[in-house]
């Protein structure tokens, strides 16, 4: 049987297109930081070209699991621009949204030279359930680090 590539991938090869795609890997996503007082993390795989989402998020002693094939994620990466944003949507309309702070962002090396490095201040515009309003607005400092 023909496998063909959905749309969303092909949606995603085009909106990197300033960047060339130099194999299918995941970047290193680290974002730590407190709300109300509580550490706050964000770490895992994320998406770097066509790969699937292992993202965990801890606050007050509990961590919810965002991974594929669970929670679709979408990423918008164009560090040139000041634009990083990644989305995970869970069943139930469970979503968690991360989105840098364009003027923070800073970053060495480029995808397509197979090496790229970045760091930056972000905000969750949306966090999942048990944690869903308590931490929307909570503001992280993140590494994001991708090397074929």
């Amino acid at each position: 049987m023909k496998k063909t590539l959905p749309l969303c991938t092909l949606v995603l090869l085009f909106a990197l297109s300033g960047q060339a795609i130099a194999g299918a890997n995941t970047a290193q996503l680290k974002c730590t930081g407190s709300h109300a007082g509580e550490a706050l993390t964000l770490v895992g795989d994320v998406p770097a070209s066509i790969v699937e989402v292992d993202l965990k998020l801890s606050y007050r002693g509990q961590t919810i699991r965002l991974a594929s094939p669970q929670a679709e994620t979408s990423e918008s990466t164009d560090f040139r621009r000041g634009i990083y944003r990644v989305e995970a949507v869970l069943p139930g309309s469970n979503r968690l949204q991360l989105q840098a702070k364009p003027k923070s962002i800073k970053y060495k090396g480029s995808m397509g030279g197979g090496k790229l490095n970045a760091s930056f201040g972000a905000v969750l515009k949306d966090a999942p359930e048990p944690f869903g309003s308590a931490l929307k607005g909570a503001e992280l400092s993140c590494t994001y680090a991708y090397e074929i």
